[in-house]
């Protein structure tokens, strides 16, 4: 029992086939999750751009602070090994140029990929608007990857974390995400306060 060490297909626990099984169970509980929670709500996501609405941000930090400390709890226990789990590498030209565009995607529908699938298992016939244009833009990528591809591997840094910026371990980033969580969810809320009061 002591050898059930997370993760468990990584660590040879689990089948390709159950693996895929539990990956495919794991996305119809997210998908549920998404649905009752209003992430699958156009409206309800682009309100967090205009500060009208602040749930989501507030649901995602707490998601991640809360992930990341079974996470850091788990690897002290060792239950869970850190250095098995997927970790990309950083390309940092591409991520800014990508996150500007993916942002300016979600503000103009109010969706991201896995809220627009989600939203079409619901019936949102706009969700199936935003998985069109997912598809159409993912087709031209693939088109333009010969002409971009030298930009799409700039300013790769290799497997980045955050202790390797700051030195430390992986306490370190996590102390370091959870402050910075916290932190992004208090200036939000600052900033709705603010908004609020122009309003009036």
């Amino acid at each position: 029992m002591n050898d059930l060490i997370l993760p468990l297909y990584k660590n040879g626990f689990l089948t390709p086939e159950a693996n895929f099984f539990f990956a495919i169970v794991m996305g119809f509980a997210f998908g549920f999750v998404l649905e009752r929670t209003g992430f699958t709500r156009a409206q309800h996501i682009a309100d967090t751009f205009y500060f009208r609405n602040l749930a989501v941000p507030k649901i995602m930090g707490v998601t991640v602070i809360t992930a990341t400390t079974w996470f850091i709890l788990f690897a002290w226990m060792g239950w869970i090994d850190l250095n098995a789990l997927f970790t990309p590498s950083t390309y940092v030209w591409p991520y800014v140029v990508g996150g500007i565009i993916f942002g300016f995607g979600m503000v103009m529908s109010g969706y991201c990929p896995g809220t627009a699938v989600a939203g079409l298992g619901s019936g949102k016939s706009d969700a199936l608007v935003f998985l069109l244009g997912l598809f159409g833009g993912a087709f031209i990528y693939f088109l333009l990857y010969p002409l971009i591809s030298g930009f799409v591997s700039s300013g790769n840094l290799g497997v980045l974390k955050l202790h390797d910026l700051f030195g430390g371990n992986e306490y370190t980033s996590y102390i370091l995400t959870v402050a910075l969580e916290t932190g992004i969810i208090g200036f939000l809320m600052l900033l709705q306060t603010l908004t609020n009061k122009g309003e009036k």
